[in-house]
């Protein structure tokens, strides 16, 4: 006899909420990072300083990511939450900033490449030195195309 139809949800649910090797790739951000970068084209220096903290919500599933950053002379702050969805493959991605901004983002890994994109926004980022070093570039969809947002540096404090 084949299993109920309630069943085969169950167990598609349960093998759906298993950790999986590509939930813990997301083990590369865990922590805080020390984040410096230049924002806009005319940045000659660093306009942009503070702290990236990414750390497990309990349960193991979700890792929580909280800005604290100035950027051009503004203090930025604002929280995300991030998963693994095995059906897409990705990382999906919602933020909330402190002037009432939301919205979501994709991400993906490729090696030791992080990308995370949306209409809007993209970053293209390469984890480096033996993953402690995480740097790239955003850019803004603007008009009908891509331009250049900011550079982004951050480096694991221990």
């Amino acid at each position: 006899m084949a299993p109920s139809t309630g069943t085969a949800s169950r167990i598609q649910f349960q093998k759906a909420m298993e950790k999986t090797p590509e939930l813990y790739l997301l083990n590369k951000l865990a922590g805080k990072w020390k984040t410096t970068g230049k924002l806009g084209n005319e940045a000659t220096t660093n306009n942009i300083e503070g702290t990236d903290t990414y750390e497990w919500i309990p349960g193991g599933f979700f890792l929580l990511h909280t800005v604290d950053v100035i950027m051009d002379g503004k203090r930025k702050q604002s929280i995300e939450v991030i998963g693994y969805d095995l059906l897409s493959g990705t990382y999906p991605m919602h933020f909330y900033d402190d002037i009432g901004e939301s919205g979501g983002m994709s991400g993906s890994f490729d090696g030791d490449k992080w990308t995370i994109s949306s209409p809007e926004l993209r970053f293209n980022g390469t984890f480096t030195q033996n993953d402690e070093v995480l740097s790239g570039t955003w850019e803004q969809y603007v008009g009908s195309s891509w331009r250049y947002l900011m550079d982004i540096r951050l480096e694991k404090m221990h």
